[in-house]
């Protein structure tokens, strides 16, 4: 009986690992070649499997490239929401949010190379499931930035805006910092702070 629940785990282990080498491969060559230009029997050639297989787990490169983009927009989520509940002044949790983005998406950069490729750069995926989703966590973005402007604002920290307005800009302002990294490479902190504070110090009180 244990024999055969000891089997079954290691069939799991194994096609859990096969799906991630599967996604791997998709990824590297969807950021290389673009995603319109690699095909199924590519990924994998790629991954080193038969194209079978590799129907097995993906009908379609379509929900490859949904699985794909799922899994980054949770592992990011999970890094980014512990900073708004850290400890510091609304500008320092800005401050920290700004830099904690920055870091989690330049780990990813072949995440928005891709997704700026298959959206033409107009911020869309194409597909229902990874918009909606990036919808909603930018809206989550959004209503934690408001929650924080507005402290700042009764604090004395920032001058009496529209919160709702700035919350957006800010928003745009660090997928703007985001985009270009990717294409061009992680600006220097001196830059950056630059950036930073043309954004952040036009706001303070």
């Amino acid at each position: 009986m244990s024999t055969g629940s000891t089997a079954l785990s290691r069939k799991e282990r194994e096609r859990e690992q096969h799906r991630k080498d599967i996604i791997d491969a998709a990824m590297r060559l969807f950021a290389k070649q673009g995603y319109h230009s690699v095909s199924m029997q590519e990924i994998a050639a790629e991954a080193e499997f038969a194209t079978g297989t590799l129907y097995k787990f993906f009908p379609g490169k379509r929900e490859l490239f949904r699985e794909i983009m799922v899994g980054v927009i949770a592992d990011i989520t999970s890094e980014l929401r512990p900073v708004w509940s850290s400890e510091g002044d609304p500008m320092a949790i800005i401050t920290k949010f700004l830099q904690a983005r920055r870091v989690a998406f330049n780990k990813r950069h072949e995440y928005i190379l891709l997704y700026n490729m298959v959206g033409n750069g107009f911020g869309s995926s194409g597909d229902e499931v990874v918009d909606a989703l990036i919808a909603e966590r930018r809206k989550e973005v959004e209503n934690n930035l408001i929650t924080l402007f507005t402290k700042g604002i009764e604090q004395g920290l920032f001058k009496p805006v529209n919160v709702e307005v700035l919350a957006r800009l800010f928003e745009d302002f660090c997928q703007t910092i985001i985009r270009s990294e990717a294409v061009r490479g992680e600006l220097d902190e001196e830059t950056m702070a630059s950036i930073k504070d043309l954004f952040l110090n036009g706001i303070l009180a």
